[in-house]
């Protein structure tokens, strides 16, 4: 390999301590990209993060380390409310852009994010990725190719949510008492963070949404972190019913319940005219579908295993957010490729839209039309 790139890390929080920051330290990791720089506005937090990790710089804000650092791409993890500004910078800075889920919180922001995209010409990723891994593939074209029929009805969930219990958190020190109060806060919440597994796969299979009614209220009012009460400020019980543009009929849940002992987290249930399509087994560290049944003329039965996706190898097994490595390396490839990314942000745009429309839904009490497609 005749370059390694250069990569900023902005945000140092549960995401990047679990999951990304172990990944990209690896060797095969380092043989394409390396970390130059870490962003977090917790000093402490950005300066242990680098020492424990190998980095040679940290800052506190995303312009110092764009006036001072070398750096080829950066890594928006930053709480939802505040990627599309980080991403705009990045991107006006003339460099390649990895934005975690959702990509923005407005349909506006994904417009002016990827309009600059555009006039900039440079890369851009958004998670997740789904359409990384090849059961989604397999999945859309049996629907394609009409092994079951008209798909009428459709319907996918995520129970269950609240960053308070990761583990992590509950240790102490910098690199772990990391509060989640952001995640209650306008602009973050279930539909955005969690549901949006769910709108991923869903609309990787079925295509794009034309019109959405949802209906949500809350059910806990406040949580509790090491002691602190965390005031709740968004809806944490949703139900979105979906039009596709080819005519089914969807729901997708995200609600703080118990989960379905039968339909696994994140999975998917298609009902065609023909025959159905259940998700049977998800991993539940990458949100991947691993295994899936087709009942129709004859019933049919696909499994795979995460070992399977490039990049998964070795001790990226081992660690949490193995999707998320995924994407970063699916960007990196592109860049050293010189080929479109994977996850361009158009889908990503019409979740986005998809989670706007339903929250003003909630409050006009209406059915909504999209305006984006992908």
């Amino acid at each position: 390999m005749s370059k390694i790139l250069k990569a900023g890390l902005v945000g140092c929080g549960s995401l990047s301590q679990r999951g990304i920051l172990p990944h990209m330290s690896l060797p095969d990791a380092r043989e394409k990209v390396k970390l130059t720089a870490v962003v977090d506005i917790d000093e402490e937090r950005a300066k242990q993060s680098a020492a424990r990790f190998g980095v040679a710089a940290h800052f506190t804000t995303i312009e110092e380390m764009l006036a001072k650092a070398e750096v080829d791409l950066v890594l928006i993890i930053t709480p939802i409310p505040y990627h599309f500004a980080n991403a705009v910078t990045v991107i006006e800075a003339g460099k390649h852009v990895y934005i975690q889920k959702a990509m923005t919180t407005s349909l506006a922001e994904a417009d002016e994010l990827l309009a600059a995209r555009d006039r900039v010409g440079v890369k851009l990723s958004a998670a997740p990725g789904f359409e990384l891994f090849h059961t989604t593939q397999q999945m859309r074209q049996m629907v394609d190719d009409g092994e079951l029929g008209r798909v009428n009805i459709a319907y996918t969930y995520t129970m269950g949510f609240g960053h308070e219990f990761e583990p992590i958190r509950h240790e102490d020190g910098v690199l772990a008492a990391i509060d989640p109060t952001w995640y209650y806060r306008p602009g973050a919440g279930p539909l955005p963070d969690v549901t949006i597994y769910a709108l991923q796969l869903i609309t990787s299979i079925l295509g794009p949404v034309e019109r959405v009614t949802a209906l949500a209220n809350k059910t806990a009012p406040e949580r509790t972190w090491r002691g602190k009460t965390i005031p709740v400020e968004v809806e944490d019980n949703n139900l979105l019913l979906m039009e596709f543009a080819s005519g089914t009929l969807a729901t997708a849940v995200g609600s703080n319940c118990r989960g379905s002992a039968r339909v696994p987290w994140g999975g998917l249930e298609l009902y065609g005219t023909d025959g159905t399509l259940e998700v049977t087994e998800v991993n539940q560290v990458s949100g991947y579908t691993v295994e899936f049944q087709v009942y129709g003329k004859a019933a049919k039965k696909f499994r795979a295993e995460l070992s399977e996706q490039p990049y998964l190898t070795g001790q990226h097994l081992e660690i949490e957010e193995p999707h998320v490595y995924v994407d970063i390396m699916d960007l990196v490839d592109a860049i050293l490729e010189d080929r479109p990314t994977r996850a361009p942000g158009e889908q990503a745009r019409h979740i986005v839209e998809i989670i706007e429309k339903s929250l003003a839904s909630v409050q006009m009490g209406r059915t909504l039309t999209l305006e984006s497609t992908f």
